[in-house]
């Protein structure tokens, strides 16, 4: 319990009473005085965020983590503030630091997904906040984040699922319920948009659709349209294949071996967190163009599927 004479008391019992230049006043005498004090540069650290002066903040909660390097929170409430001010890559190597120092620390994974989110790396922040979620479930934000992000991946059964979950702890929680019907209606949506190449038809439809596909008479200059447009998307899905066979051969498997000798090897040499993150970036990567390739698919069957459609 702190000492209520002490500068951090005082500080204390006037923020109490609603004086936060006199606790501001006091806790810059008391660093004055022990530039080493830890709980006033918190303090003012906390104090300069409410009042939105997030770089005077910023520079607080640096020198926190200075002066104890091993406070997780610490690199928690940096990696916060440097979110606030848009310094995302700054705010995610902070907050990794964080969980070194706590696996355990929910808030942090918390702060993680939303700079990850903001730095384009949607899976890493999924992730993120999957692992804030196990830690402390009953998160409604963090909980909100993830359904956001899965609905704009268009991940509707994933959405509804984590929504669903969050209505078990926030039962009377509006943007969740409203969360929830939009992943259903996205659902539905992506069911009644199905190509019919992923349905299961009677086998009395198949037999009338049999019965109705009809041998088409092409011209000559409608065989070289289709060659031409056939031409055009093979060239599309090699180009999009051509990242695929060096991302495996090499980044991946270098990425794998660093992992691998981080985790069962004690050495200084190899950093667990940033071969982690380099085999979720090249992951991402694979992800990507695996996605660009299926997508020149789809459209390569679409394409033909709608010039014949017994096809």
């Amino acid at each position: 319990m702190t000492n209520e004479s002490s500068p951090a008391g005082k500080a204390r019992s006037l923020l109490k009473a609603k004086d936060t230049a006199g606790a501001v006043a006091v806790l810059e005498a008391a660093l004055e005085a022990d530039p080493a004090d830890r709980t006033a540069t918190e303090m003012l650290g906390v104090i300069a965020f409410r009042l939105k002066r997030h770089e005077q903040a910023r520079d607080m909660f640096r020198q926190l983590t200075r002066l104890d390097p091993r406070d997780s929170g610490a690199w928690v409430n940096l990696g916060a503030v440097l979110n606030v001010l848009k310094d995302h890559k700054g705010a995610s190597d902070a907050l990794r630091k964080a969980i070194q120092r706590d696996k355990d620390s929910a808030i942090a994974y918390y702060n993680l997904g939303i700079a990850q989110k903001a730095m384009d790396q949607p899976k890493m922040a999924i992730s993120a906040y999957q692992e804030c979620l196990r830690l402390e479930p009953e998160n409604s934000e963090a909980t909100i984040n993830l359904v956001n992000l899965y609905l704009s991946q268009k991940k509707f059964p994933q959405a509804g699922k984590a929504a669903t979950a969050g209505l078990e702890h926030q039962p009377k929680s509006a943007r969740l319920k409203a969360l929830l019907k939009k992943s259903e209606d996205g659902a539905a949506g992506v069911c009644r948009d199905d190509s019919p190449f992923g349905r299961l038809v009677s086998e009395e439809d198949l037999a009338r659709n049999q019965k109705n596909v009809k041998k088409r008479e092409l011209t000559l200059t409608q065989r070289n349209q289709e060659r031409n447009y056939i031409r055009e998307a093979v060239r599309e899905l090699r180009h999009a294949v051509r990242p695929i066979v060096p991302l495996l051969d090499k980044d991946l498997h270098e990425h794998m071996h660093t992992l691998h000798m981080s985790v069962f090897q004690q050495d200084d040499r190899y950093d667990g967190f940033g071969a982690y993150e380099g085999f979720v970036g090249t992951v991402n990567e694979l992800s990507t163009a695996f996605e660009a390739v299926a997508e020149g698919i789809r459209d390569f069957r679409a394409q033909l599927h709608k010039t014949d459609p017994g096809l």
